[in-house]
């Protein structure tokens, strides 16, 4: 029996031009994985960039994953492009993880990734520009996870476009978040992850309703990663896409801080090894999780 393996997308993290290096492999995945995987530009960046997003799995319960809302945390994207691999070898091989068949769960549960929120931002942290090392915002200098509306935002936003903290004009002001709000409206998600770093941590308050159920999801993953689950003083405060959208849809939605903490800096690629293996049954895990809330 041949056993399909995959190779880790971790050398586009060298690439000077990293955002359409990214969408290539995209591509790339959709050509050799044809009867699984589908894809959509949902929408364009600030210089024009296309965002795409990769469907995998025919299930009616829909799990959103995405990254790299923030330009210097790039890292995330690898991880998700190398999360997708790893699904689809799993599958081709009749795999398991622990005792979740993924063939099954295919079945059951459709993902909907979204590696590379930021393209433009991306690209300016990788491009080696030392001015843009710690840029965190989109080509606008908005931090778009600071640009989704809530009824208890962010408090500490700056108040000009800059490298972080800037929440824009309006909510929804930037076409990144905006796609990802129509991305939200078209699913109706019953879950979702948005990866971060760093920080090794887990954030999945929001002043839901139903707390014990998304503490019991969020408890999974934190014994699956070994990253530190936070409590937060009521009321909770964001403007982050998973403050929104616990807030508008009232399912459970993790932030997950990957790597140990690096300050205002990007991720040193000699961490992904680590962050790739406390991370690649997430997926999975998660969705097997929401799954059992039904």
């Amino acid at each position: 029996m041949h056993t399909y393996e995959f190779n880790s997308s971790i050398s586009l993290y060298s690439c000077n031009d990293f955002s359409k290096s990214v969408n290539n492999e995209i591509l790339d995945i959709k050509k050799y994985n044809n009867d699984i995987i589908s894809i959509d530009k949902i929408g364009l960046s600030i210089k024009r960039k296309p965002i795409l997003s990769i469907k995998l799995g025919n299930g009616p319960i829909k799990v959103f994953i995405n990254g790299t809302h923030h330009a210097r945390e790039a890292i995330t994207t690898v991880l998700i492009l190398d999360q997708i691999k790893y699904i689809i070898s799993l599958y081709k091989n009749n795999s398991y993880i622990y005792d979740i068949d993924i063939k099954k769960i295919l079945d059951k549960v459709t993902f909907i990734f979204v590696p590379l929120v930021n393209p433009d931002g991306a690209d300016l942290v990788l491009s080696g520009d030392k001015c843009y090392q710690n840029w965190k915002a989109n080509a606008n200098g908005v931090d778009l996870n600071r640009n989704y509306p809530t009824q208890y935002p962010d408090e500490d936003t700056v108040l000009i476009p800059g490298f972080k903290g800037y929440s824009g004009l309006y909510s929804f002001s930037e076409p990144e978040t905006i796609a990802l709000k129509h991305l939200t409206e078209k699913y109706l998600f019953d879950g979702a992850i948005s990866y971060h770093s760093s920080g090794e941590e887990i954030y999945w308050q929001f002043n839901q309703l139903n707390e014990e159920r998304d503490l019991k999801i969020a408890n999974k993953i934190s014994n699956e990663t070994n990253y530190t689950l936070l409590y937060e003083e009521k009321p909770n405060i964001g403007s982050g896409y998973k403050d929104w959208f616990i807030e508008n849809y009232q399912k459970p939605s993790l932030t997950i801080e990957v790597s140990p903490y690096v300050g205002e800096n990007k991720v040193p690629i000699q961490n992904y090894k680590k962050i790739f293996e406390e991370n690649k049954n997430i997926p999975i895990v998660f969705a097997n999780e929401i799954l059992s809330t039904y």
